[in-house]
């Protein structure tokens, strides 16, 4: 809860691929930079062909095969709202790469999360999805510094939140078997099929607004599961209505 900080977690100790995530680190550090007027919401930003490659989820590429010239905002929702890989790289691009990300979160005081690889690199080479990991309370962690105001001033920061409100991924996740009056603002991840069968992440991060107010942040991850993706998001539902209502802490009662 981040009212009263009481948590629980479960599987912790390990380290889990984030996908797409950590878009949300990237986002933050992107907003980081509006924040000190290195960067412009408003501004335009170029983008060519070039940038769109094939074979990748992109609505942005669907939508305008050719590139054009876009607002960073509006990068920013593709990247962010609709999970665009494209739109990733090119926000990677604009503020020195996963490097830069990193440094950042060294200075938000965030340990336990790796953002080491772009989309692009990691369709090149699919075993570097394991290596942008981090374990679940790293991303509770910043979830928590996000709220708290800690990362951004308020107007970038209420920017963020209205657009993970806005999720257009993963309703069958954190939300899925929430009343409606639950506000979820979140980032989800979702990795590809291995060899064996197995989906290497289903996953889903966020904060989660009770109808009292109350907040809570959730990071719920699944990783190499023989299960359908179905069953892996109805088990991330599972837990986030475990939390809401049956969680003590969060004024539940435990059965």
């Amino acid at each position: 809860m981040l009212d009263t900080g009481e948590s629980v977690s479960v599987g912790d100790e390990a380290f889990y691929p984030m996908q797409s995530v950590y878009k949300f680190p990237l986002a933050l550090s992107v907003l980081k930079r509006v924040d000190q007027e290195v960067l412009n919401l408003d501004q335009k930003v170029h983008v060519t062909r070039d940038q769109l490659p094939e074979k990748t989820w992109s609505p942005l590429r669907d939508r305008f095969p050719q590139g054009g010239e876009f607002p960073l905002k509006e990068l920013l929702r593709f990247s962010v709202q609709e999970s665009d890989n494209n739109a990733c790289d090119i926000l990677f691009s604009l503020i020195g790469g996963p490097a830069a990300v990193q440094k950042d979160l060294k200075e938000w005081g965030v340990e336990n999360m790796n953002v080491k690889y772009t989309e692009a690199d990691t369709h090149r080479n699919h075993e570097w999805q394991y290596s942008n990991s981090a374990r679940p309370s790293a991303v509770t962690f910043l979830f928590r510094m996000f709220d708290e105001g800690k990362i951004l001033k308020k107007d970038t920061q209420l920017f963020l939140w209205d657009m993970m409100a806005s999720c257009a991924t993963g309703a069958e996740r954190l939300k899925g078997l929430l009343p409606k009056e639950y506000v979820v603002a979140h980032k989800t991840g979702t990795g590809g099929a291995l060899p064996d069968g197995a989906v290497s992440a289903i996953n889903d991060a966020g904060i989660i607004v009770l109808p009292g107010g109350r907040r809570m942040a959730v990071t719920v991850f699944v990783m190499n599961s023989k299960d359908s993706p179905a069953v892996c998001e109805g088990t991330i539902a599972s837990v986030a209505r475990w939390l809401c209502t049956e969680w003590e802490a969060a004024g539940g009662v435990k059965k």
